[in-house]
C-alpha cells in the first residue's frame, strides 16, 4: 500500500511540474495573439470602459446608469448550480464548492460582508486544493519526524523521473551528484529552486508553494504542518537556509546553486 501511494505521490508531482511548464508556453502563445488583435481590442475599450477596469478575484465589471465602470461579486458562475466530481475544489476553510469560480465569488462576498457570504467572519477564501475537502488525519509525531527523510527520497526520485521523461536534461549533472550522496542535498536545492520562480530571491513564498499543495495536500496530511514548520520565523517565506535545515541537511550542502541551474537551463 506504501508503494502505491509513494507512485501516486510522485506522478502527481511530476505532473505538477510539468503543468507549470506548459502554462510558461501557453502564456507567450496568448501574448502573440493579444498583439495580432490589438487594434480591435483599443476600438473595443474606447466603447467599453469595463475593458479598463481591474477588478479582484471574484469580481467582474459592470456599467451603473451612467455607464460609470464598477466592480461587483461575480452573480453567474456560467455552470450549472449542480454536483459535477470534476469541477469541485476544496478551500482553505476546508469546505466543498461546485467550481474555482464559486469559490472565488464567495471570497468576494466574504470580504465585502455580503449576507449571502457562507462563510462569516472570513476575508480571505483561498483555493487549498482540486476535488472535494476530505477529511484529513493529524500528522503524528513519529510521522512529523520521519518526514524529512520521506521528502528527499520523493525529490530524488521525481529528479530520476524528469530526467528519464527528457523534461530536466540541464539537471544530469545534479542527479549523478545526488545519486552519490545518500542525503539526496542535491534533490532537496534542486526542489528549492524549481519552487522559487516569482521572483527569484532565493525566498519560497506560499504563492510559489501553492502548486505542489493544491495537488498533494490531500494525499499527504504531514505536508502543510511540515511548510509551517520550516517557516521558522513565521514570515511565510521559506528561505534556502530554513529550506535546508527544515530537510535536516548539513550546513555545509545547503549551497546556492539556482543561478547556476536557471543559466543551464536558458542555453540548453
Amino acid at each position: 500500500m506504501r508503494t502505491v501511494f509513494l507512485a501516486a505521490v510522485i506522478a502527481l508531482l511530476v505532473c505538477v511540474i510539468d503543468a507549470k511548464s506548459r502554462k510558461s508556453g501557453d502564456d507567450g502563445a496568448e501574448a502573440s495573439v493579444s498583439a495580432g488583435d490589438q487594434a480591435e481590442l483599443e476600438t473595443e475599450r474606447r466603447r467599453n470602459p469595463c475593458y479598463r477596469k481591474k477588478c479582484q478575484r471574484g469580481e467582474v465589471c459592470v456599467l451603473d446608469e451612467h455607464r460609470k465602470s464598477k466592480c461587483v461579486c461575480s452573480p453567474d458562475c456560467g455552470v450549472r448550480e449542480v454536483r459535477q466530481e470534476r469541477l469541485l475544489v476544496c478551500s482553505n476553510k476546508n469546505m466543498t464548492y461546485l467550481s474555482e469560480c464559486h469559490l472565488d465569488q464567495d471570497h468576494c462576498l466574504c470580504r465585502t460582508n455580503d449576507r449571502k457570504c457562507t462563510s462569516p467572519g472570513s476575508t480571505k477564501i483561498l483555493l487549498e486544493y482540486y476535488g472535494a475537502c476530505k477529511e484529513l488525519t493529524a500528522c503524528t509525531e513519529n510521522e512529523m519526524k520521519q518526514f524529512p527523510y520521506r521528502m528527499r527520497q520523493w525529490l530524488f526520485i521525481i529528479m530520476e523521473e524528469m530526467a528519464r521523461r527528457a523534461a530536466i536534461g540541464e539537471y544530469q549533472d545534479l542527479l549523478k551528484a545526488a545519486a552519490k550522496d545518500e542525503t539526496r542535498a542535491y534533490a532537496v536545492i534542486w526542489k528549492f529552486c524549481d519552487l522559487d520562480t516569482d521572483p527569484q530571491d532565493r525566498q519560497v513564498s506560499r504563492r510559489e508553494l501553492l502548486y505542489t499543495i493544491r495537488a498533494l495536500k490531500a494525499m499527504e496530511h504531514c505536508l502543510v504542518p511540515f511548510l509551517d514548520k520550516c517557516d521558522a520565523n513565521s514570515d511565510r517565506e521559506i528561505t534556502l537556509l530554513e529550506w535546508g535545515k527544515c530537510l535536516e541537511l548539513e550546513d555545509g550542502k545547503i549551497t546556492d546553486k539556482c543561478h547556476a541551474i536557471k543559466k543551464h537551463r536558458k542555453t540548453d
